[in-house]
């Protein structure tokens, strides 16, 4: 049974356009995996706390006072890891808040970035422990995206952090001018929903030996 992260970093329950279109990727990739259990992290309903001294202490191996009762802090971390590494797929809607991340989102990936956990050290080299898992980051900005992009500290930022992980199987279901007049923001969110569309598209059979060489006799001719 495949399993799905979702975790939506929005602050507004109506109206985001993030959480809009991951419903409707998860509606995809729940028609395509019919058994599959979907877990959702909403960090407005539930936000992540940003990360206190004593939690980071433990992060960074120092000792914890004798008798002490380990942080609330590292309790969250080893749940929302557990979670993590339980996923088969994870699913990011992230709305550009001040051309970066919400605030939640960053604690979140405080929280879950662990050495010893999801990533090691080994011959004074990063090594991502998440490997096995793949990842669609759903981004929506209310403005128009610069030719460049020069402004976007938003997609190469949790694209480096996942890598950084070890998740390198990355799509990316980008969605700007939401804060644009209607017609503009319609037709930006049917082309973001075209695309997860075919990200589910049937992988067409590989073609049999007498096709190829069919093919092959007649690009021969």
């Amino acid at each position: 049974m495949k399993t799905l992260l979702r975790i939506d970093a929005s602050a507004r329950q109506r109206g985001s356009c993030s959480r809009q279109l991951a419903d409707c990727f998860q509606a995809r990739w729940t028609a395509k995996n019919p058994g599959g259990r979907v877990v959702v992290r909403d960090l407005a309903q539930s936000p992540v706390p940003h990360l206190d001294g004593a939690t980071m202490a433990v992060f960074c191996g120092m000792p914890a006072p004798p008798d002490a009762a380990p942080p609330a802090g590292v309790a969250l971390s080893d749940v929302l890891i557990a979670e993590l590494r339980a996923a088969d797929h994870l699913l990011f809607a992230c709305p550009m808040y001040n051309l970066g991340l919400p605030s939640p989102l960053k604690a979140y990936v405080d929280h879950v970035v662990r050495r010893g956990h999801t990533f090691v050290v080994e011959d004074g080299r990063f090594v991502g422990l998440l490997g096995h898992t793949s990842a669609t980051l759903v981004a929506t900005r209310g403005a128009i995206a610069s030719p460049t992009l020069a402004d976007d500290f938003q997609i190469p930022y949790l694209r480096a952090i996942l890598a950084f992980i070890g998740i390198d199987r990355v799509e990316v279901i980008a969605a700007d001018g939401m804060a644009q007049e209607e017609a503009v923001r319609a037709q930006r969110l049917a082309r973001a929903q075209a695309q997860i569309d075919r990200l589910f598209a049937p992988t067409p059979p590989e073609p049999t030996r007498r096709e190829r060489d069919t093919l092959h006799a007649g690009n021969s001719a």
